[in-house]
């Protein structure tokens, strides 16, 4: 750090850590009694603050300095008292639709004056923890580390983002851009209103027909930009069906997991994982795979079993037609127990195909059939 920089730093002394990390802090300024918060930052685009630091954006944190040291920078940003939206969702539990959708409005105007900055911003970290609520219930995205500026890229070159709310591109498939911030806007959404992400709960209603839409794997199928987002949630997005079972992909969502993406690879996986379960089914039924002194009947009810079981596995697993959220295990808040409700549904149903084959091998056991 020059001389200069420690000199500007200085002026500021380290009042308490916010949160569990020691690498943001409140400061006081010596001089005005103002509190400050300060970053240190590893991961980081240099570019990006320096380019908050010039602007004054409504809904983000002004940026008074941004210094480098060595392999990180330090920068001093505007304080903004209040409690993240988590700490707010967590205490209010599921939200009422209109409330709702009036804090995803104030988040989508936001996003709108950084989608359409001089040099776009998508913020590619949208989560509760990333913004505050302040006492005059207005919201602030307060967290800019894993932003970056819109650009020709074809794919992500550096893979930030927290599972759950980070798009799929964010994982290198393809490059982020308003796209992006508008899957996590749905998430966000399907959270107030359930309590629940996208994969485990899905809103029901016409909110529930936008977050599909916005959270669709295929950024090609999601809102074009925030705004189209706002408008869709309000009901006036020309070119949108609001039938009552309309969603963003009815023509795909009857196809079976693998093919509803229309991914190159995927499909490729699934068709080879289908081929290989068909063989091992096929085996299973003309007895070619077991023992020889089984019987032609105790073959055919493995090769059921086997059959029914990974059948009901990529059913379950991949959630084919949101069967997994119908089930009582998704409406579990905590984590870990809705894991192990779905972990238990889905032994259940193996040993229900198990118990279903039973009789034909009672049946083989008494001498009956070939």
């Amino acid at each position: 750090m020059s001389p200069q920089d420690k000199c500007t730093l200085s002026f500021y002394r380290d009042l308490e850590p916010m949160g569990k990390s020691d690498q943001v802090v409140l400061v006081r300024h010596i001089e005005s009694g103002q509190i400050f918060v300060k970053k240190r930052l590893s991961a980081y685009s240099r570019e990006m603050y320096r380019f908050l630091q010039g602007k004054d954006f409504a809904g983000v944190p002004h940026v008074y300095e941004c210094l480098d040291d060595e392999d990180c920078i330090v920068v001093i940003e505007e304080y903004v008292p209040g409690q993240t939206l988590r700490k707010y969702m967590d205490e209010q539990g599921p939200l009422p639709e209109p409330r709702a959708k009036q804090l995803i409005e104030a988040l989508c105007d936001i996003l709108v004056r950084l989608h359409g900055a001089e040099k776009p911003v998508v913020c590619r970290d949208l989560k509760p923890e990333n913004v505050i609520l302040t006492k005059d219930d207005k919201l602030v995205i307060v967290d800019f580390d894993a932003a970056k500026f819109v650009s020709q890229e074809k794919v992500d070159t550096v893979l930030l983002g927290t599972p759950g709310y980070a798009a799929p591109e964010q994982f290198g498939f393809a490059a982020s851009d308003e796209r992006t911030d508008v899957y996590a806007v749905g998430v966000l959404l399907n959270e107030m209103l359930t309590g629940a992400l996208p994969q485990e709960k899905t809103a029901d209603g016409a909110c529930g027909r936008v977050v599909r839409r916005s959270t669709s794997l295929d950024p090609k199928e999601r809102h074009g930009s925030i705004a189209d987002f706002r408008l869709d949630l309000n009901g006036r997005l020309r070119g949108w069906t609001y039938e009552p079972e309309a969603t963003v992909q009815s023509d795909r969502r009857f196809l079976p997991p693998g093919f509803r993406t229309r991914t190159w690879w995927k499909m490729m996986l699934a068709i080879l994982g289908y081929v290989l379960a068909f063989a091992l089914s096929i085996t299973y039924f003309f007895g070619g795979y077991v023992k020889e002194e089984y019987s032609a009947l105790n073959n055919f009810a493995l090769g059921l079993c086997w059959t029914m079981m990974f059948c009901w596995t990529v059913v379950y697993v991949f959630d084919y037609l949101r069967i997994r959220q119908k089930m009582p295990a998704s409406r579990i808040k905590n984590r870990v127990l809705r894991f192990l409700g779905h972990v238990g549904i889905w032994g259940f149903g193996c040993f229900l195909a198990a118990l279903i084959t039973l009789p034909l091998h009672y049946l083989a056991e008494m001498g009956v059939g070939p």
